[in-house]
Formats: C-alpha cells, structure tokens, sequence
C-alpha cells in the first residue's frame, strides 16, 4: 500500500471540528449564541442560567484555542506521517475534556 503525502483527510476533518468548537465557543462566549439546546457547550452548569452560559465559554476560550492550535499542527504533521493521526485524535479529546471541565467550573462559579 502506498501513502501519497498531503492527502489525509482525516486530518483535515479533525481540524475542522476543532475549529467549529472555537468558533462556537466564542460566540457563545460573546452572546452571540444564546442559551439553547442545541449548539455550545451544553451541560447542566452551563444551562442553568443566561450568565452561567456565557461564564462556561468564557472558561472554555482558552482551552479551546489551545487545542486547535495543536491539532492544526499535528494535522500538518500527519500529512507526512499517517501514525500521528492517533496522537490527533487522542490532542483533540484532551482538549475538547478540558474545554468542558473549565466550562463546567466557569459556570460554577457564576452560579454561586
């Protein structure tokens, strides 16, 4: 089997996502996408409240942006080594789980 560099899609799909998650975050995190049940970071801290909403991607900015810059980078990197598609996957999931731990707190604390 061979492998034609430049060409993993998976990549490129995992990069998207990641970036629609921190396109999403900042707008919530702007007021831009109310409270709703169907885009953002919806957990029950999160939907408590129009404050506890926005506070939640307000936390959630930076680890977000975080992730997609290195999933950006290990995409490009996976353009020449296919196996970094596993270390993009598992970059992408951290992130992602500390997107929503930071949320989690961030609403938190709007609430009390």
């Amino acid at each position: 089997m061979s492998y034609t560099y430049g060409t993993n899609s998976v990549a490129y799909v995992l990069a998207a996502a990641m970036l629609l998650v921190v396109v999403v975050t900042q707008l919530a995190a702007s007021g831009r996408i109310s409270r709703n049940g169907f885009i953002g970071i919806r957990i029950p801290p999160t939907m408590t409240s129009d404050a506890a909403w926005t506070a939640g991607h307000k936390a959630a900015r930076l680890p977000s942006w975080i992730g997609f810059a290195l999933v950006a980078i290990t995409a490009g990197v996976a353009q020449f080594i296919p196996e970094a598609n596993a270390i993009l996957i598992a970059i992408l999931l951290l992130f992602l789980a500390w997107s929503v731990v930071a949320a989690w707190r961030g609403a938190r604390s709007a609430i009390s």
